[in-house]
Formats: structure tokens, sequence, C-alpha cells
């Protein structure tokens, strides 16, 4: 039997090794927390959305549409499958959809559809409708590191690589359409904000829940737990930019402050679970220019049209209206 001398011996022995080891521990805690809340920003899946488009699980099925929005496997409209060269030095894998091959008529625009971060061209299938309608050609390309297109430089970026290749979605219509139009979700709105000082000629863009700028998208997120001290989130902010090679000076708030020409419609319902509709609100009231806004009291992140399509639809066509007379006017 071990004389109780020698156990207190032994205890503060292994107590004296184990005090360094501690904040080495939550050191390497700490350091992963970040890392993988970093990784969920930079490579965040949408809906279950994988980059191989023939994927179709039940979450983005019930997100995208039957088959996932994939025109390959629907064949719900006559399309066909381009490459859009992007500045940011890679070509952006799309399905252009003319409305004279879907019995439309001969086109009177193009309209390019910006899907939101994690999500892919599919995610805007739903929309490609009502647009044909309206005699546009429909654009909807995969964004970079998002679908099939490449990735580079791997992450996203909340509207800083995007915009570029916004910019050349917009270059790519207007090569050979006098009238080009932009909607997009989320980061796909963002981006197209951030690219309107650079697309002058732009009919009009649709931003349907984008944010302030990246740093207010986490800083300010519904979804973070209140227990978590505001330096955590400013240091994530800084390690997500960091790894994800973007500076932060990019955003909307700042695009729109030299874009005073270009008719916007700001829509983002109150209920938005991922981004303040507070931030659209303020991008909407500090902006010069031609502006309609709509702010629902339902629907999720990026599925406004879910909610009432004939109400979304009925809204859309009156801003598209409206966008025509000033135009007349001019």
């Amino acid at each position: 039997m071990r004389c109780p001398h020698l156990v207190e011996s032994l205890l503060k022995r292994k107590l004296i090794l184990l005090v360094p080891v501690v904040p080495v521990v939550v050191l390497i805690m700490f350091v992963g927390g970040i890392w993988d809340a970093s990784n969920q920003l930079l490579f965040p899946v949408w809906k279950g959305a994988t980059k191989d488009l023939a994927v179709c699980g039940p979450q983005a099925e019930a997100d995208f549409g039957p088959g996932c929005g994939n025109l390959r496997t629907t064949q719900e409209f006559k399309f066909s499958e381009v490459k859009v060269p992007s500045v940011n030095g890679y070509d952006m894998p799309g399905w252009r959809v003319g409305a004279q091959e879907n019995g439309m008529g001969a086109a009177q625009g193009a309209v390019m559809l910006i899907h939101g971060g994690g999500g892919d061209r599919r995610g805007e299938t739903r929309y490609i409708r009502f647009f044909l309608a309206r005699g546009l050609d429909v654009l909807t390309l995969d964004l970079g590191c998002h679908g099939e297109a490449p990735c580079p430089v791997p992450g996203l970026s909340y509207g800083h690589r995007e915009s570029r290749d916004v910019l050349s979605a917009y270059l790519f219509l207007s090569a050979d359409h006098q009238k080009v139009y932009a909607m997009g979700t989320s980061v796909g709105a963002a981006a197209i904000l951030i690219a309107l000082p650079q697309m002058p000629g732009l009919t009009a863009a649709v931003a349907e829940n984008p944010m302030a700028s990246f740093q207010r998208l986490i800083l300010e997120s519904p979804a973070a737990p209140p227990s978590v001290p505001a330096w955590f989130m400013a240091l994530l902010v800084d390690v997500t930019m960091l790894r994800g090679r973007f500076d932060g000076l990019l955003s909307p708030m700042q695009s729109l402050r030299f874009t005073r020409n270009t008719p916007i419609y700001f829509l983002h319902s109150k209920q938005d679970a991922v981004v303040p509709y507070r931030q659209t609100q303020e991008l909407a009231d500090s902006y010069a220019g031609p502006k309609t806004v709509w702010f629902p009291e339902r629907g999720e992140h990026a599925a406004l049209w879910d909610v009432d399509h004939a109400a979304y639809d009925k809204r859309m066509t009156d801003f598209l209206n409206s966008v025509a007379d000033v135009k007349e006017t001019q």
C-alpha cells in the first residue's frame, strides 16, 4: 500500500505536467473553431447542392424544383450550353435559353440570372419561363468555384471576385443585345450591385436579399448565438478574408455611391434569417437613382418566389414595365 505522502507527490507531479498542456489544448480548440467556421463561410453548400449537376438530392429538389432545375434532365426549354469568358481568367459554364427558340418571338433583350453563394445555375431555372414570356433571352451560369466552374482561388468571396464574373456576363450579352438586365439573389445580388459602376449600360437590376458588405453580413448575422463575443466574430471576418484572398474593400454599399442611372428593384423578406432585411433597406435608402422596394413579411432567404408565385411575378412585371416607361421618356 502506497504511503499518503508518495501519492500526494505523484499527484503534484501529474498536475505540474498538465499545467502547460491545458493552454495548448485550449489554443488548438480555439484555432479549430475559427478554421471550421471560416470553412463554412468559404465553402457553403446551399440546400445540399453539389458541384455535380447530375446529383439531385431531396433538399436541392425542394428548393430548385423538379429535377433540381437541371435543364439537361428536364428538357423543359430548348437551350444551348455556353462558355462565358471571365476576366477572372476562366470560362464560366452556363445555359443560354433563347426566346425565339422557345416560341416567344424575337428577343427584345437578355437577362443574366446570378445564383447565390453555395448554389449554382440550377437555382435560377424557376425564373426562366417568366423572362422568356417577356421576350428576353436568358443566361444562367455558374460563378467561379460553383457548379461546374473552375476554382483557381478556392472559396467564396462574397461579391468580390463574383462581381467580375457578373461584369463578364454583361459584356458577353451586350455583344448581341442592346438591352441587358441582371437579376441575382444573396451573393449574386451583392455581386451585381458591386459591378454596377462598370456596367453603365445595364437596363435594370433586381437585387434579392443582398448584404450591405461581407463584414456586416457576419457581424450582424441573425444566426450567430448571442453568447459569441464580438471579438470572435471580428476575428472570423479577418481569417475568412485572409484565407479567401479578398480584402473586404468592395461592397454593394460603396458601389451604389457611384451609380445613379440604373433602375434597381430591391426586395428582401423581413423573415430572412441569414441576412437582416434592414441591410437592403439601407442600400435602397442610400441609392440616389430610380428604385423600387418590396419588403414582404414572409419568405426564407433566397426563397421569396416560393411564398406566392403570382404576387412575386406581378411585382416583377410592374417593375419591368416601369423600367420600360422610364427608358421611353429618356
